[in-house]
């Protein structure tokens, strides 16, 4: 494909939409992970429930990232991300008017099959740009989605819950999917340039064996992963079985897809030790996004004593680091490159978050004791995101299919990391709730209240349990960093 041909659609127009599909994607995990108790409580669904539901979401996406190359071969970029956005719309629009589990689940396994890919799709738009110093325009919008994404999520989810409209947040986005539909819809090309093989080799062929391995091996390891915490005393022999029955399906994917001729999926990127650590890291970085991103309101607002709305507003304002960290290491990495200084202060940005929340003062003032706090963990993720992004890939730029297929490979361990953060995390806080209630209440003049400061205090505690092991997460992780030389 022509330099011309590739250059066809509009800057400003790539650009949008480019920012808009990946602001989607951070926005929904902002919104909805904030968000999680007032709908669990609208649905009436239990934790055990939402995280199933969560990990239904993930096996979903995975399942729809996975197949992204081999549509956009076959349906070109202009279909495929206008097929994309009418499922997103529908489920949207289910989870926006659903009063029950069923419901609320079939309206996220709809927006996981469309929007799923959104992430996936926004980067290789950036190809879309010929291969020039211009094309870091597009590595810009692409970062400000997601750094602004993660600040926008919590705010708009607190403003939304505040008026209580939770419905609300699945209406923004499904307003943002509309303006990228009519991006795509008026100047999108309608060919699969970049991904269409032209240059040579046979397109990819979409396997519904080695498709249904996948997502019945993610859906049933998510299952049993997210309920090990929950059913371990009673449920474990059952759990085990789920989770040994999941890894069996994954592995029989891996070895079977593995020898197909035009695989959806090119596992033989996962050959290249640079390209095996990003995955990683990245997996990593998701999961703690769900895990802090659940475990701050509660912190926020059981110890500090505020609502739900200023949580919300105190979180997003914090997570505005993350825009300006960003824009610091894209002027930082033009200059020294070398990723390990980006990782080791990303992860000990982690490590202090999680000491500090972990030892979190009731008697502090909230915005003193915590804004600066959360600015650190905007900049853990826009270090460890970024800094993966940048130098996982070096090695397979060179064909924009397999480059494609590494970026898929990338986001569905994302998708599962993030569902494992969120569900795990939503578990063990009513565990650890339950056990510090019960050793509290042995003091009884906690009780006239009729419960209300007990409640309060085990929620805290909970949570600061939870945010010692953000703490050593981020500690491990910049100790194992900082020896590491595959990136060099």
């Amino acid at each position: 494909m022509n330099a011309a041909a590739i250059g066809a659609t509009p800057r400003p127009a790539l650009l949008g939409a480019i920012f808009v599909f990946n602001l989607i994607e951070f926005l929904s995990t902002g919104m909805t992970v904030l968000a999680a108790p007032a709908i669990m409580g609208h649905i009436g669904a239990s934790p055990e429930e939402y995280a199933t539901v969560s990990a239904l979401y993930a096996a979903v996406a995975v399942l729809a990232i996975s197949q992204m190359t081999v549509l956009l071969q076959r349906l070109g970029w202009r279909n495929y991300l206008l097929g994309a956005v009418l499922f997103y719309l529908l489920g949207a629009w289910v989870c926006a008017t659903s009063a029950s589990v069923a419901g609320f689940a079939g309206g996220r396994l709809l927006m996981a099959l469309g929007g799923g890919v959104f992430m996936t799709v926004s980067r290789m738009m950036v190809n879309l740009i010929p291969p020039s110093p211009q094309r870091l325009q597009g590595i810009a919008a692409y970062g400000a989605a997601l750094s602004g994404g993660l600040a926008l999520g919590p705010w708009v989810a607190a403003k939304m819950l505040g008026h209580e409209a939770w419905g609300g947040m699945f209406l923004v986005l499904a307003a943002l999917a509309t303006l990228g539909a009519l991006i795509a819809a008026r100047w999108m090309p309608q060919d699969a340039v970049t991904l269409d093989r032209a240059s040579g080799g046979s397109p990819s062929r979409m396997h519904a064996i080695d498709a249904m391995l996948l997502a019945a091996g993610a859906a049933i390891t998510l299952y049993a992963l997210q309920h090990l915490t929950y059913d371990w005393h009673g449920e474990r022999g059952a759990l085990l079985a789920h989770l040994v029955l999941g890894l069996a399906l994954l592995t029989a994917f891996g070895l079977l897809h593995a020898r197909r001729s035009a695989p959806f999926l090119y596992l033989g990127v996962l050959r290249s030790p640079r390209y095996r650590l990003g995955p990683v890291i990245f997996s990593v970085c998701y999961a703690m996004l769900g895990m802090v991103n659940t475990l701050l309101p509660q912190v926020v607002q059981k110890g500090l004593g505020v609502g739900l709305e200023q949580a919300g507003e105190l979180q997003g304002t914090g997570l505005l680091a993350t825009v300006i960290a960003f824009f610091v290491m894209l002027e930082l990495v033009k200059r020294r490159p070398h990723p390990t200084k980006f990782f080791v202060t990303g992860f000990l940005m982690l490590a202090l978050l999680g000491w500090r929340f972990a030892t979190l003062d009731p008697r502090a003032y909230a915005w003193d004791a915590v804004i600066f706090w959360l600015g650190l963990f905007g900049g853990f993720l826009t270090l460890g995101m970024a800094t993966t992004a940048i130098h996982a890939f070096k090695e397979l730029q060179a064909d924009n299919v397999v480059f494609s297929n590494a970026q898929q490979l990338k986001n569905m361990l994302g998708q599962a990391g993030l569902a494992l953060g969120v569900g795990m995390t939503n578990i063990g806080l009513q565990e650890r709730t339950a056990l510090h209630a019960s050793r509290l209440a042995e003091k009884s003049s906690m009780l006239a209240d009729g419960g209300a400061e007990l409640a309060r205090q085990a929620g805290l505690l909970a949570g600061q349990d939870l945010f010692w092991i953000v703490m050593w997460v981020g500690l491990g992780g910049a100790a194992l960093l900082v020896l590491q030389r595959r990136f060099d």
